[in-house]
């Protein structure tokens, strides 16, 4: 299984997984709440989530504050299908481990205006 790091601030509630292995190529905003990270071939290689606890636990209620801010492992686990990412956190604490999807996200043709003329 590939590396990834894990992060939670507590104090502003984000979360972020990412793959250690891989290096960053663009990040795509999909709402003010979630932001993925892509390599160069459009794969999902991270994370952040934004009111990470209020916006999981509206999916899990196991996944609040307590539960996120004794992570012990996260990653990710997505399939491309039809120009839709459907994405699988996978949370591991002490105690828990949680696998919890995310709702399907659209893929777009969207191109960063400061990569567009790069």
């Amino acid at each position: 299984m590939e590396k990834y790091n894990t992060n939670y601030d507590v104090e502003d509630d984000v979360l972020y997984i990412q793959n250690a292995e891989k290096e960053v190529d663009e990040s795509v905003e999909f709402s003010k709440d979630i932001i993925l990270d892509l390599d160069k071939k459009g794969n999902v290689i991270g994370v952040e989530i934004f009111y990470a606890s209020e916006f999981l636990g509206l999916f899990n209620k196991d996944i609040d504050k307590k539960f996120l801010q004794n992570l012990n492992d996260g990653y990710i686990e997505y399939k491309d299908f039809r120009n839709i990412w459907f994405i699988v956190l996978v949370l591991e604490s002490k105690d828990k481990k949680i696998s919890q999807a995310l709702p399907p996200l659209q893929k777009s043709e969207y191109i960063s205006p400061l990569l567009a003329f790069t």
